[in-house]
C-alpha cells in the first residue's frame, strides 16, 4: 500500500508540474502574440509611408512640384521607421529569420532614394511597388513566426489573415491607383493604357473591399470613402477624354479611402488581441 501511495503521489506531482509547464507555455505564447501585433503595426506604418511616397513621387515626376516638400518629409518618416525595426527583430528570437528580408527592404529603399532624381515615372512606380510587396511579405512572415496564424480556421487565425493579407492587399490596390492617378492628373491625361490599368485596379479594389467587409463599426466609413474613390476613378479617368481633376484632390480622395482602411486594420488588431487573450 505504501508503494502504491508513493506512486500516486509521484504521479500527482508530475501532472501538477506538467500543468504548470503548459500554463507557462501558453502564457509565453500569448505574450509573444500580443507583442507581435505591436511589431506588425510598425510594418503597416512602413507600408503606408512607402505607398504615400510612391504617390507623391509619381505626381512630382509628372510635373507637379507641389508634392516635393511633402515627399521629403515622408522620406524622413520612412527612414525613422526603418531605423527602429532592426533592433526589434534582432532582440526577438522568433523574428531572426526575418532579418534578411528587412535588410533587403532597407537596401531597396536606399537604392530607390539614390536613383530617384529625374527618374522615369514608370520605373519609380515599379521600384516602390516592389518595396511595398516586400513589406507585405515581411508582415506575413512575422505574423506566422509569432504564432498569429496558428490554428487554421480559428477566430484568431481568421482575424490575423485579414490583418496580414486581405487588408494589406486592399491598401496596396488603392495605393497603386493613387500613385497612377496622381501621375495622370499631373499630366492631364491617361491614355488608353492608363484607362486599362485603372480599370483593372478599380475592379481589384472592389473585390478586395468585398473580402474585408465585416460587422465592424468602420465598415460604413470604408464603404463611403472607397465608394467615392471608385466613382472618381470611373468618372474622372476611365470614362473621361481628359483628366480634369487636380493631383492634390485625387491624392486626397485616395488617401481618405486608405485612412479608412487603416482605421479598420487598427480595430481588427484590437479584436485580434482580445482573441489572443481568450484563446490563452
Amino acid at each position: 500500500m505504501l508503494i502504491i501511495g508513493l506512486c500516486i503521489l509521484a504521479l500527482t506531482v508530475l501532472f501538477a508540474a506538467l500543468g504548470i509547464a503548459e500554463r507557462s507555455r501558453r502564457k509565453r505564447k500569448q505574450q509573444r502574440q500580443e507583442y507581435g501585433l505591436t511589431v506588425l503595426k510598425s510594418g503597416l506604418d512602413l507600408m503606408a509611408a512607402i505607398q504615400q511616397h510612391r504617390g507623391m513621387s509619381i505626381a512630382l515626376l509628372n510635373g507637379d512640384t507641389a508634392f516635393k516638400s511633402k515627399m521629403m518629409l515622408k522620406r524622413q518618416e520612412i527612414q525613422g521607421i526603418l531605423g527602429k525595426m532592426p533592433p526589434v527583430l534582432s532582440h526577438t528570437p522568433e523574428l531572426h529569420p526575418d532579418e534578411a528580408s528587412l535588410s533587403a527592404i532597407i537596401k531597396g529603399w536606399e537604392e530607390l532614394v539614390r536613383t530617384s532624381e529625374g527618374q522615369i515615372p514608370e520605373k519609380s512606380f515599379k521600384q516602390h511597388t516592389a518595396l511595398v510587396r516586400a513589406v507585405i511579405h515581411l508582415m506575413g512572415d512575422m505574423g506566422e513566426h509569432l504564432g498569429l496564424l496558428d490554428g487554421e480556421g480559428t477566430p484568431l487565425a481568421r482575424l490575423s489573415n485579414t490583418l496580414l493579407l486581405k487588408l494589406p492587399l486592399l491598401l496596396e490596390s488603392i495605393g497603386q491607383a493613387r500613385a497612377l492617378g496622381s501621375g495622370y492628373a499631373a499630366r492631364g491625361q491617361c491614355g488608353a493604357v492608363g484607362r486599362i490599368r485603372l480599370s483593372f485596379l478599380e475592379q481589384r479594389i472592389r473585390e478586395c473591399h468585398e473580402g474585408v467587409q465585416s460587422a465592424s463599426a468602420e465598415d460604413n466609413a470604408i464603404t463611403k470613402k472607397v465608394g467615392a474613390l471608385l466613382d472618381t476613378l470611373q468618372s474622372r479617368f476611365i470614362e473621361a477624354d481628359h483628366v480634369d481633376i487636380s493631383p492634390t484632390l485625387f491624392f486626397q480622395t485616395a488617401t481618405d479611402a486608405i485612412e479608412a482602411c487603416l482605421a479598420l486594420w487598427k480595430e481588427i488588431a484590437q479584436h485580434t488581441g482580445a482573441a489572443v487573450v481568450n484563446r490563452a
